[in-house]
């Protein structure tokens, strides 16, 4: 749930006022139902990056498809395979933690 308010703020806005609007609001949240902060912070990060290519409203995917003069029709079914991707992708860092928590670890940042 918290990935799809992400997503939806990345979607409307830059990446950068997204997460200072957001992080002070969920991350407390977070650390009090027992979400591992780097685990958060990068799931977070994630979420707004695909929020700024999800369509119709993405600012980086209505950036790029003004440099190729397309519109968002002509280029939305050439580019929803790219976006599930995205999502799945998305999905796999929320469902499994270890996989971006295991550097940090490694290298002793975390317990």
């Amino acid at each position: 749930v918290v990935a799809l308010i992400v997503m939806f703020f990345g979607m409307v806005m830059e990446g950068l006022p997204a997460a200072i609007i957001l992080l002070p609001v969920l991350f407390p949240t977070a650390r009090a139902i027992g979400i591992d902060p780097i685990h958060f912070n990068i799931v977070l990060t994630a979420a707004v990056g695909v929020g700024l290519f999800m369509p119709p409203l993405g600012v980086g995917l209505l950036i790029a498809l003004r440099f190729g003069k397309l519109s968002v029709t002509q280029h939305m079914p050439h580019y929803m395979p790219y976006f599930l991707s995205l999502v799945v992708g998305l999905l796999i860092i929320i469902l499994i933690p270890e996989l971006t928590l295991w550097l940090p670890r490694a290298a002793g940042l975390v317990r």
